[in-house]
């Protein structure tokens, strides 16, 4: 895969979604994206899965195309805060009840991530999904923040929209003989379909072009960088000065 050309599509070619170019904080985006694809998920699914996939999470993300909280907020707190304004201004008429509000754990559930998870049973469920299908525990239910964390955000995205983790449907739901059909594959994330499936459309469509442009229907080939699961990449230099420094102080109190 040419990645220099599957930018140059989306800023100069067709520029509908990056009108003003594209930020280092978007291209890192997505360059995180391309490569946990490339190492856990282009040898068994089909590229339209990714554009599937990238459509959504522009949606999802505000066009950031990185991990974020819902309302855009810098904390959780600052989040439900947000939520909760918008509520009382009756401003979210289709939510039943508040699920911002701090749950068991004492922290707010509210959405994180490529694709938002709401709610302490989804995230519950990312982490159950990911351990199941990978054999790993990141520790989702334990801190909501980890879907931050651009290479678990990634995971979700991909994996819950692939198996169905997020309502009772997932891609292959959608795929036919005339191929995938990006408007109604918006039910996997959320049931507004009639609303914004257009919209999704545009923006799978816009990848996938940015995809084949590249030649990734080709070969999409191997990740550019590492994308390991948190803890299990090599610590920083910086991580190890500091540990070197407290083994140190340990050994000479």
């Amino acid at each position: 895969m040419n990645r220099a050309a599957f930018f140059h599509h989306l800023t100069v070619t067709d520029p509908r979604l990056f009108p003003d170019g594209m930020t280092d904080a978007q291209r890192a985006g997505l360059s995180v994206k391309l490569d946990v694809w490339a190492r856990w998920y282009a040898a068994d699914h089909p590229l339209t899965f990714l554009a599937a996939a990238l459509g959504q999470i522009f949606r999802e993300t505000g066009g950031r195309m990185e991990p974020v909280l819902e309302a855009f907020a810098p904390d959780r707190a600052t989040s439900a805060e947000r939520l909760q304004k918008a509520w009382d201004a009756g401003r979210l008429k289709w939510v039943k009840t508040p699920y911002w509000l701090p749950d068991e754990t004492g922290h707010h559930p509210v959405g994180g991530g490529d694709i938002q998870l709401t709610h302490r049973r989804n995230y519950l469920g990312a982490e159950e999904g990911l351990k199941r299908r990978f054999g790993v525990a990141v520790g989702l239910g334990e801190n909501y923040d980890l879907i931050l964390d651009p290479v678990v955000s990634a995971h979700v995205a991909y994996s819950g929209m692939i198996e169905g983790w997020f309502r009772p449907c997932k891609l292959a739901d959608f795929c036919s003989g005339a191929g995938l059909d990006y408007a109604a594959a918006r039910d996997i994330v959320n049931g507004d379909t009639k609303m914004i499936g257009d919209e999704i459309a545009r923006n799978c469509t816009i990848f996938e072009a940015a995809l084949r442009a590249a030649s990734a229907d080709k070969d999409f080939g191997p990740p550019e960088r590492a994308v390991d699961w948190p803890g299990q990449g090599r610590p920083s230099l910086w991580q190890r000065i500091r540990s070197l420094v407290q083994w140190l102080a340990d050994r000479f109190r």
